[in-house]
């Protein structure tokens, strides 16, 4: 008795509404199946028999499954839908950014090194943006912790709206997200970086709580591009490329994607 009050009291913690609405309609289909089942053997063995009191025996081969089988049946379909939740909670967790909700960056990477090895086979270009908001550290500084966060939310939507579907677009590190494109060259990848600067380039995010009356923040970026086709198919020279043309972009403070240097 104890550990069944253990089990209710757990499956009470665990589960939601909607679970306990889903256990409640697949426990009733189960318990009609099984109810009809029931019947129909019991009719069989009446006529076997010959008994006739056949009321008693149908009333029974109703009550018996309800009794017995719908309860514990329902207790464990709650628990297991919500431990099922829960585990695909935690999956998109692990592979989700909370803030943004792009891929975090070992998903991200993952994906990336996984596209890599298939150029490799299949012998296509893979190239990447790695995207900054600028000067995020003095917005932080001046405007807030709130502001920074609706930034890089709308900065990230912007940017999601307008990539393929084929692309993996991912928050790299602070205010820097990372764009793969596959099948893409490095003159095809800064084109479309110079787009995405001059799309991001319009926002504005408004500046403490009441956006009602708040000034608006403008949001511009620096973007760094590296290819394969300069790189190579190796993870970290491809970021490192990357990079090196964000740092270039972002020292000598203009808006567009250096092209990296060649790979030795």
């Amino acid at each position: 008795m104890a550990k069944l009050f253990q089990v209710v009291v757990g499956s009470s913690r665990l589960s939601t509404r909607t679970d306990r609405l889903a256990a409640l309609k697949g426990t009733a289909a189960m318990t009609l199946v099984s109810i009809v089942v029931s019947l129909m053997l019991t009719s069989i063995a009446i006529m076997l028999v010959g008994e006739r009191d056949w009321l008693s025996g149908m009333v029974l081969a109703t009550a018996l499954p309800l009794l017995l089988l719908a309860p514990p049946l329902y207790l464990f379909s709650t628990r297991l839908i919500a431990l099922d939740r829960q585990n695909r909670q935690l999956q998109q967790q692990a592979r989700e950014d909370h803030l943004t909700g792009l891929f975090n960056r070992p998903h991200l990477l993952g994906m990336l090194e996984r596209e890599l090895a298939l150029s490799h086979r299949h012998n296509y270009t893979v190239s990447v943006l790695l995207i900054e908001i600028s000067d995020f550290s003095n917005l932080l500084d001046e405007h807030g912790r709130r502001t920074g966060e609706l930034s890089l939310q709308r900065f990230a939507n912007a940017i999601r709206e307008k990539i393929r579907e084929s692309d993996l677009f991912g928050r790299f590190d602070g205010a820097q997200f990372l764009l793969v494109l596959p099948h893409t060259s490095f003159e095809d990848a800064a084109r479309m970086g110079e787009g995405l600067r001059a799309l991001t380039a319009n926002l504005q995010v408004p500046s403490g709580a009441a956006e009602a009356t708040a000034q608006m923040v403008k949001l511009n970026a620096k973007i760094g591009t590296a290819s394969t086709e300069n790189s190579g198919r190796n993870l970290n020279t491809l970021l490192n490329e990357a990079d090196y043309a964000l740092y270039q972009n972002r020292n000598e403070g203009r808006d567009k994607g250096a092209p990296p240097p060649s790979a030795t």
